[in-house]
């Protein structure tokens, strides 16, 4: 097995140059000099969330090998956790992890704090509105997303505010070398693989880095990845598709993709093939942010 640490980094990267050698050929890459300029990069931190809104009623993760623990708490006690345990982590059990949180659309006031937002990056269909496709994670250091891919098999793009976060990926075709559990988790564990149980992890290329603040990471559709955070961090993501991506993501219905899942693919299939307006289609898709949750 190969582990790299190469990833290629581009700054101000041009939407054309994205959408073309990137997106086009199905290659990550990691973009800087676009979120400094943003409010958010400088003023988000757990206390401005904490006063922003700390009855929030929000919901954290405990992931274990028997599934996904969801727990649900305020704001302000699951910021008190994550304080505590900083302050004292030989001490204290590592927190929930707040996982897929669509916290625009719960704090509208932090869309004006990511301003001006990349949108060309995006397919135009996704331009109105676009905070309410995005999901936010925020924890404490070493909290972790085991190997996964995203459930939709969109792209990917990943914004790092706070903190550095410590990603693994693998690009598609090595998915048959880590044993998957279910539609998109695996079993493997690439920061310590276990190769008397999993012999064929040898034979995948798995790309080591770290994602600092500041940093937009691009990932394409179904790319395998595994994260932690390597310091307490606030991020958030789209997912999302092209036209491309959204019918061949419809073709995994017959290979394994939930019924659920294919739903929500056609929906934004008739989005972007069939040019049905956002509007329209988020009415029914919006679901899918709880489902993903």
């Amino acid at each position: 097995m190969i582990v790299l640490d190469e990833i290629e980094r581009r700054y101000k990267l041009s939407s054309h140059e994205f959408t073309k050698n990137y997106v086009g050929q199905g290659k990550p890459v990691i973009i800087s000099g676009v979120i400094p300029s943003w409010n958010g990069f400088s003023q988000w931190s757990l206390k401005y969330f904490k006063q922003l809104s700390p009855s929030l009623n929000i919901y954290a993760k405990r992931f274990s090998d028997g599934g996904i623990e969801v727990c649900r708490l305020t704001m302000e006690k699951y910021i008190r956790l994550i304080e505590n345990y900083e302050a004292d982590c030989l001490n204290n059990s590592s927190p929930p992890y707040c996982h897929d949180l669509p916290l625009f659309s719960l704090i509208p006031s932090l869309i004006e704090d990511a301003q001006p937002f990349p949108l060309d990056y995006l397919p135009e269909w996704y331009w109105d509105k676009w905070w309410r496709y995005c999901q936010f994670f925020l924890g404490c250091s070493n909290s972790i997303t085991p190997l996964h891919f995203d459930c939709l098999l969109t792209n990917n793009i990943f914004f790092q505010i706070v903190g550095r976060k410590q990603f693994t990926i693998l690009l598609p075709e090595d998915a048959k070398y880590c044993y998957r559990r279910g539609w998109r988790w695996f079993l493997v564990n690439p920061e310590n693989p276990d190769f008397n149980k999993y012999p064929e992890y040898k034979n995948a290329s798995p790309i080591k880095f770290i994602v600092n603040p500041g940093e937009i990471l691009y990932m394409p559709s179904g790319t395998l990845h595994h994260v932690r955070s390597l310091d307490m961090s606030i991020s958030f993501n789209i997912d999302w598709h092209t036209r491309k991506s959204s019918l061949n993501a419809l073709s995994a219905s017959f290979k394994g993709m939930p019924i659920q899942n294919s739903y929500y693919n056609l929906l934004l299939a008739m989005g972007l093939v069939f040019k049905i307006p956002p509007q329209v289609i988020f009415k029914f898709y919006k679901s899918y942010l709880n489902y993903v949750s």
